[in-house]
């Protein structure tokens, strides 16, 4: 089951968002800041994050390093990412509409267990 961990602030979106991706299949856990998701990833890491900008901050430059030291897999960020896009960030918008980032999520998954497997080959 891929696993996808969430960086959400407001609960009612984090709960939003768990029960949606988990009808979709996926396995999910919340947290509800980069500092708990880098804890939460040392010990059972995700096959992808996904995080609102609001939560972590929308310039990738003063988190991404933060979050690279502890997972190297890819990243959804959810809203308008207003500097140039970072290699391993992929910027969904954030609506009420979930369909684009369940779509990317399922892409994002399949692609990190493809390199997963290659690398052990």
């Amino acid at each position: 089951m891929i696993r996808v961990l969430i960086v959400e602030s407001d609960p009612a979106l984090a709960w939003l968002y768990r029960e949606e991706l988990q009808d979709a299949g996926f396995s999910v856990g919340v947290c509800e800041s980069l500092s708990s998701a880098l804890a939460r990833m040392r010990d059972a890491p995700a096959h992808v994050l996904v995080t609102d900008l609001n939560s972590v901050g929308d310039n990738p430059d003063c988190w991404l390093p933060r979050l690279r030291s502890v997972f190297d897999g890819p990243v959804l960020a959810l809203g308008e990412l207003r500097r140039k896009c970072r290699e391993g960030i992929a910027v969904v918008p954030k609506t009420s509409d979930l369909g684009p980032l369940i779509k990317s999520l399922r892409g994002q998954a399949l692609r990190a267990r493809w390199f997963a497997a290659a690398g052990t080959c």
